[in-house]
């Protein structure tokens, strides 16, 4: 979704940069008038994300937008979004989100909105990159230019996180060898160079570390909590799909008894790693 936002605001103004968060120093913001942050929705806007946007200067007399990708809940996201981004004195002129596959261990596979993001989405994402760029250049020239309304205060949570309970089998890591989990945790919370080494026994429910470890040198006890989450994409994630497609704004591409409830991630994917990571991006100008 950031390729075709970037691409659409490309293509109006003819410069624009697309760059991983972990690859910006905060201090580089204030040479953009511009700046757009999408991330996926984890129960609201990843810690990570917060940090990021919480280290970055005073911003004020420049524009942003927000952009998200989820499975079904994004109600906290743009509430929280748009209260970071204006505390640094940005000005908001564009939130967006789309539906995504799922790739959650502990969730369905097929996932109920996996399919997504399609060429419909990404064409989506293109005009809406378009559409921003339109609007900075309006706001540049003195136009006066409708601006979204904050949303109100994130609605409070109805059901309890979950937050894995991890373990580091330092006989299986490779260690200096391999550093992926350390490369990629997004929280910074490990680091296998201490004696002993920096690892969480709790942390946030991103489970990134142990799909991408390619020896299966951590463990994580999923069969203790999946049967919970199951049981939330029945209820809460299958109502709020339903009120969303009867709203048009939820395309259901995978047939709801072709979802994988006896297959959650960790079982159908039961090799290491369970997902190969991407590499960050930078580039534009």
């Amino acid at each position: 979704m950031a390729f075709s936002i970037y691409e659409g605001v490309k293509d109006f103004i003819g410069r624009c940069r697309l760059v991983s968060i972990d690859l910006v120093n905060q201090e580089e913001l204030k040479n953009y008038d511009l700046i757009g942050i999408g991330s996926p929705v984890w129960g609201g806007v990843p810690a990570h994300v917060r940090r990021f946007i919480n280290r970055a200067p005073e911003l004020s007399g420049r524009y942003a937008f927000s952009f998200c990708t989820h499975g079904a809940k994004p109600e906290r996201f743009f509430p929280q979004m748009a209260r970071l981004l204006t505390k640094k004195g940005l000005t908001l002129i564009g939130m967006e989100d789309w539906y995504g596959s799922v790739f959650h261990p502990l969730l369905p596979k097929p996932y109920l909105t996996d399919g997504h993001p399609d060429e419909i989405d990404l064409r989506e994402a293109y005009e809406f990159g378009m559409r921003i760029a339109q609007m900075a250049v309006k706001i540049a020239n003195g136009e006066e230019v409708p601006l979204p309304t904050l949303p109100p205060p994130p609605p409070p949570r109805t059901v309890k996180r979950l937050y894995p309970k991890l373990s580091l089998i330092k006989e299986r890591c490779k260690f200096p060898e391999c550093q992926l989990c350390v490369y990629h945790c997004r929280l910074r919370v490990i680091d296998l160079s201490k004696n002993p080494p920096k690892f969480p026994r709790v942390c946030q429910p991103c489970y990134f570390c142990e799909m991408i470890c390619p020896e299966g040198a951590i463990e994580i006890n999923y069969e203790e909590d999946s049967a919970i989450e199951i049981e939330r994409a029945r209820t809460l994630f299958i109502k709020s799909l339903e009120d969303a497609e009867r709203a048009g704004r939820f395309r259901r591409l995978v047939p709801l008894h072709e979802v994988g409830w006896d297959t959650p991630f960790y079982k159908l994917y039961d090799t290491h790693p369970r997902i190969v990571p991407e590499e960050e991006i930078d580039i534009g100008d």
